[in-house]
């Protein structure tokens, strides 16, 4: 990968200082991070099961989840209101780790008054830090794009370079309120308290578990919908579980080089959003496990250059 000479990713500096607010002597799971967990689980959960009954009962089919149904939203405005609630619920479950994070900051004695929102309002990355973002953007969505245009043909509904731009534009608004939320709970809370006397390898892979197990509701929902069988269930559910711990570990890295919550939650939306370009042009590609192996490419990359070893 190349990356700009003076990047982060040959400073040591600030993966060895102590973070503010946290304590190194905390046990890995003790008693806060339980209540962390508990609120963020508890919320989407209940919230996701709820939406994902009242789509049933509503019989309105593959709703939840699903960029095409938001496609109706923005694009053709063709979607009843009850529907419209439905995913209104679904969205609102996503802001689980948001509250749960918010919450713990409040309620965890080591977590100095208003030091979260200090760190959400960190604005003042710096340059190479974006530009390494780019970059590994690129290198895990370049290339699986390039193999469905050489390999496939584009799907005959294929919106227009206009639309799909558009489309992308504000559905990254829309990933920057929902899905991005969640770097205030599992980066800005959790992580936050992880990190001291631990380096982001292994920080990324413990958020990485239960951050990937927290999607489980709305994953069941959606491989459900597409007809998988139980063993293919099980199956795209590991590998969804394996990308969400590469891109934990990923989120570290930068975390831990920056201390910024901001800067989480524009990289998550990034990410989310990028892939679509594929997802939308080539819907039969198998981008998403390229994208995955290459993620992991570059996780392990930043293992060797930061000298972690065991």
């Amino acid at each position: 990968m190349c990356v700009p000479e003076g990047s982060a990713m040959t400073a040591k500096s600030s993966a060895t200082a102590p973070i503010a607010g946290a304590d190194p002597e905390a046990e890995l799971w003790d008693r806060p991070h339980i209540r962390y967990l508990a609120i963020a689980y508890v919320w989407s959960w209940a919230l996701w099961i709820g939406a994902w009954l009242l789509t049933e009962a509503l019989e309105a089919g593959d709703v939840l989840f699903n960029q095409d149904f938001v496609w109706r939203v923005l694009f053709d405005g063709d979607v009843p209101s009850d529907l419209l609630l439905v995913s209104l619920i679904a969205l609102i479950a996503a802001l689980g780790p948001m509250v749960a994070g918010v919450l713990m900051s409040r309620r965890d004695p080591v977590i100095p008054a208003g030091d979260l929102g200090r760190r959400i309002r960190r604005f003042d990355v710096a340059p190479q830090f974006w530009l390494t973002a780019l970059v590994v953007l690129a290198i895990v969505v370049a290339p699986p794009l390039l193999i469905s245009v050489l390999a496939m043909d584009v799907a005959a509904d294929a919106p227009s370079s206009g639309s799909l731009v558009a489309f992308l534009g504000v559905f990254f608004l829309v990933q920057l309120l929902t899905s991005g939320t969640e770097e205030i709970g599992w980066r800005g809370y959790l992580l936050h308290k992880m990190l001291p006397g631990r380096n982001f390898w292994d920080a990324g892979w413990s958020v990485g578990w239960v951050w990937a197990a927290w999607h489980l509701p709305s994953l069941l929902y959606i491989f459900i919908q597409q007809g998988l069988a139980p063993a293919a269930i099980i199956g795209s559910t590991a590998g969804f579980a394996m990308g969400i711990v590469a891109m934990s570990i990923f989120h570290a890295w930068f975390y831990e080089q920056t201390e910024s919550v901001f800067f989480n939650v524009v990289l998550h939306a990034a990410f989310n959003v990028a892939p679509l370009t594929i997802v939308l042009l080539y819907p039969d590609s198998p981008a998403a496990v390229l994208a995955n192996l290459l993620l992991w490419a570059v996780v392990f990359f930043l293992r060797r250059r930061e000298g972690i070893n065991g």
